[in-house]
């Protein structure tokens, strides 16, 4: 069993921080990575508590989506929060509202066991739904079927875990904005739902699938992630292969230019061990703990001290290791070596976990907060795995086994309790 970063004193303050060995480092993504093997990816009650982590938890894994997140316990049980509108929390409406503009949405803002009582081994949160492997290694999906994400040709939304078209057994999850993508054991990936960029690695792109499908192509893989219009996977050398929307260049108006790509496309990179898609950029660690990201980079997402955009993978500018990366909307964050979470992008909403008077930046032409590269979150909690998802809010796992979330709340999707915006990280009371 891999176990995480051993915490020191509670004395945090004075406590010397050392970074991993490559060998521990690599075990230690490894172990975040991939719940779906029999490697733990966090012992919960792993790290000492210390004054900014005082309680210790029964956490295992987290996964942010757009405006909901999720949580999986060392027992398999599911937990979600947030927006809940198409039941993408896993329960039925109930009387919580959070308010959009003129309507209310129904949303949890404190975590929800998800319905059925299932037991999972990974889980995923994309725009407005949410898939999960359960421990036999089934397929199960809820929220939203307005494209057939939920792999039910029915198109009728879920506010419990149902099984999609497919007997399978599947290893890997991963749930963009309107499509989903899982790999099954045999590392053969099947995709469904909405296909516009040629998401779901079909011959063209255009018409998507409201059932499992399998990717044309003969590759086979070990891990995968999705965003918004995007997939990209890894194989178990670290080749990664994307498909999808492909953000090109900033336009002189400041937008940004797509072209889709349907077949999967070989990335000219180091070897990856994890990559994390996000909504304009993609990132991924070389075996050595080194950050590399490209595409569109308007508010600073790639971290290379500029915001300009690449089709090729930049490394970030900064000269940490990290043991886990995670591409979001409009920033990306990882977990440094040293246990430490990090952000890069923008921050208007909070999601770099600082406060906005400690970053003096302005990025795009809206004048919004953003850093270039890597700030530290505030605190001093020694985290193993950050999701930043498709949204402006964060959720960080510690060591321990608990959950922090920051940035964007308005839907409850930090899950304290709270809405509007929160520019430090809050502990998410999960049992």
């Amino acid at each position: 069993m891999v176990r995480p970063l051993a915490q020191g004193s509670a004395g945090h303050r004075s406590r010397r921080r050392q970074p991993l060995t490559v060998s521990r480092l690599a075990a230690l993504a490894v172990a975040i990575a991939a719940t779906a093997s029999c490697i733990d990816p966090v012992v919960p009650g792993g790290g000492t508590p210390t004054l900014d982590d005082p309680g210790v938890g029964s956490v295992v894994s987290v996964s942010v989506g757009r405006e909901h997140s999720c949580a999986l316990t060392a027992a398999g049980d599911a937990w979600c929060w947030g927006n809940n509108e198409f039941g993408q929390v896993g329960i039925p409406h109930g009387t919580v509202t959070c308010a959009r503009e003129d309507r209310a949405i129904p949303c949890e803002p404190a975590p929800r066991a998800v319905s059925g009582g299932r037991k999972f081994q990974r889980i995923a949160a994309g725009g407005s739904h949410t898939c999960a492997i359960a421990v036999d290694g089934h397929l199960f999906c809820w929220g939203s079927n307005a494209n057939g994400q939920l792999g039910d040709p029915t198109s009728v939304q879920a506010t419990a875990p149902v099984a999609p078209l497919s007997a399978a057994l599947y290893s890997d999850i991963a749930a963009g904005d309107q499509h989903t993508c899982a790999l099954r054991t045999d590392g053969v990936v099947l995709c469904w739902g909405a296909n516009e960029f040629g998401q779901l690695a079909a011959s063209t792109a255009g018409t998507g699938f409201a059932v499992p499908t399998v990717a044309q192509t003969n590759l086979r893989f070990v891990s995968l992630s999705a965003g918004v219009q995007r997939t990209c996977a890894r194989q178990s050398l670290g080749t990664t292969y994307c498909w999808g929307s492909q953000w090109l260049r900033r336009s002189s108006d400041g937008s940004e230019v797509t072209r889709a790509q349907s077949p999967p496309l070989l990335v000219a990179s180091p070897a990856f061990r994890q990559i994390s898609v996000g909504v304009r950029t993609t990132c991924g660690l070389t075996l050595e703990g080194e950050a590399w990201c490209w595409e569109a980079n308007p508010t600073g997402t790639i971290g290379d001290g500029s915001t300009l955009g690449s089709t090729i993978p930049q490394p970030v500018k900064t000269s940490m290791r990290f043991a886990h990366i995670s591409a979001g909307a409009n920033g990306t964050c990882g977990v440094a070596d040293t246990g430490l979470a990090y952000c890069w992008g923008a921050g208007d909403a909070g999601q770099l976990g600082v406060s906005p008077s400690s970053v003096g930046g302005r990025c795009e032409s809206g004048g919004q907060t953003c850093v270039l590269s890597p700030n530290r979150v505030s605190g001093w909690r020694e985290f193993a795995a950050i999701s930043a998802g498709l949204g402006d809010h964060v959720c960080g796992l510690t060591v321990s086994g608990s959950v922090y979330c920051w940035g964007a709340g308005s839907m409850g999707q930090r899950g304290d309790g709270s809405r509007g915006n929160l520019w430090s990280p809050t502990a998410v009371p999960i049992p």
